[in-house]
């Protein structure tokens, strides 16, 4: 799992410097919790999956009388792809928040999620919401 968290952050091929990130926040989440910083990170993406994923399909060019998009909901069935999701989740609501540093606020994010008070957490729900809402279209999608 610590592969596919390196190859989410990667940015321009820099390695070496995402692995110095991953191991602050983790030096930090050891730190300022009593548990093992595995348990943690686990707990986090475990509570940050999602199950459902919203594709939207665009109309045609040549119809161009409705320019509406459909939201059809997509029921994600393979565990990697799930655990590939979540670390997504996390990371970008770790860049969106207004903390000091990326490690502290990937370390903030991995904690408000294994308590299941983050942003993710919250996102997931909304989106489970709205995937049920729209239901309906999922007889138009090819599974």
């Amino acid at each position: 799992m610590r592969n596919k968290f390196l190859n989410h952050l990667i940015k321009n091929g820099n390695k070496k410097t995402c692995e110095i990130i991953l191991l602050k926040s983790f030096k930090s989440l050891q730190k300022n919790s009593k548990k093992c910083y595995k348990r943690i990170f686990k707990l986090a993406v475990v509570n940050s999956t999602p199950i459902f994923r919203i594709i939207v399909l665009k109309k045609k060019k040549w119809k161009k009388k409705n320019k509406n998009f459909k939201e059809i909901p997509k029921l994600i069935t393979k565990n990697p792809e799930r655990i590939s999701w979540s670390l997504k989740y996390i990371l970008n609501s770790a860049k969106q928040s207004s903390f000091l540093t990326f490690s502290n606020k990937l370390e903030r994010e991995i904690l408000l999620n294994a308590q299941n008070k983050g942003n993710n957490v919250k996102k997931i729900y909304d989106l489970q919401k709205q995937s049920v809402l729209n239901k309906r279209f999922l007889l138009l999608f090819k599974w």
